[in-house]
């Protein structure tokens, strides 16, 4: 072509030419291109990190409802099924290890932001009882109406809410004014379960009472949950008039006298439990198993102490097991699974 048209040859310029007329040293235009391309490479990689996936199913398919899982939503705004127990009928009001429910029911559909008063209207409706007859309790706690059935949870042992849904017990309305008796921890009271000790702690008793209710029926009542004959009781009210003051203890000796006679209605704070050692003629009731120069004496037949709660060993009538010993041993756990 240049000979042709007459051209004459272009001489070929260098790197160090272009350089030259860009007026850069070779190195600093080298860094700036490599810069450059580190950029462009950059860009690109980031460019094919943000770029959508393939889907692994159609776009339809991912919009529709899964059964299954619409119906767990829908299950987990409600509550499980509640388990409300009832307490007998009667002046017995009392909650503990030993309470006996003879009806219980569950309830269903309930929220965790609904209250203790709409849970109390809800299980009267069901049960077709009176709201005043359900009254919800814990096994050591009052719910008041305004609290929230979320707020019936304590991960804390002790308080009986410890579950959810929370399981709460219900006792009927008040007939008379309750009245509490304080009694106090004892091997009378102790239980006991193949030569060891299950519990032994302070109970306190709640009855419903009524003004005119006589100081013989209340013993009654307490001999029910006791198990010690009335005759045995004594009963000591603590009164009190006013905040201010500390009170008063009044010893109710006699039998025939009512609750109003001691103003127990109004000042009681709590009625204190003993068991008297003597009976009527003052002598010394031996209503437990001992030993003289005559050898072992057994408890009488009508005793209600716990004969394992006995510490002496050596008595013919003694618990085979013994409590000191461990329940199993390791050593023999693992002979035995040898074997």
């Amino acid at each position: 072509a240049q000979e042709r048209f007459g051209l004459q040859p272009r001489p070929s310029l260098g790197l160090s030419h272009v350089m030259a007329s860009l007026g850069e040293e070779p190195g600093i235009l080298g860094a700036r291109l490599l810069d450059a391309e580190v950029a462009r490479l950059r860009a690109a990689k980031e460019a094919l990190a943000n770029k959508p996936k393939a889907l692994a199913v159609p776009s339809e398919q991912m919009l529709r409802i899964d059964a299954g899982q619409l119906k767990a939503a829908k299950d987990a705004e409600l509550l499980k099924p509640m388990r409300v127990r009832f307490i007998e009928e009667g002046p017995d009001r009392t909650i503990d290890q030993f309470t006996k429910y003879p009806k219980e029911c569950k309830l269903e559909g309930m929220s965790a932001q609904q209250t203790v008063l709409e849970l109390r209207q809800a299980i009267a409706e069901q049960e077709r009882l009176p709201l005043e007859d359900i009254n919800l309790f814990g096994q050591n706690t009052v719910l008041t109406d305004k609290l929230a059935l979320a707020d019936l949870y304590v991960d804390w042992m002790g308080f009986g809410l410890e579950d959810w849904p929370p399981r709460v017990i219900s006792k009927p309305r008040v007939r008379g004014f309750e009245i509490y008796v304080d009694v106090p921890a004892c091997r009378d009271t102790s239980v006991w379960e193949a030569g060891r000790m299950q519990s032994y702690f302070d109970r306190q008793l709640i009855f419903d009472v009524l003004p005119d209710t006589k100081v013989a029926e209340l013993k009654a009542m307490i001999a029910s949950r006791l198990g010690i004959p009335a005759k045995r009781h004594k009963l000591t009210a603590h009164l009190r008039e006013t905040l201010r003051d500390s009170g008063c203890y009044v010893v109710l000796d006699d039998d025939n006298k009512v609750m109003s006679d001691f103003s127990l209605q109004q000042h009681c704070v709590a009625v204190k439990f003993e068991k008297s050692i003597f009976d009527e003629s003052g002598d010394f009731v031996f209503d437990d198993a001992y030993w003289d120069e005559e050898g072992y004496h057994p408890p009488p037949a009508d005793s209600w102490i716990p004969l394992d709660s006995l510490c002496d060993r050596g008595r013919p009538d003694a618990q085979k097991a013994d409590p000191n010993q461990p329940l199993s041993i390791a050593s023999d756990r693992r002979n035995a699974a040898q074997h």
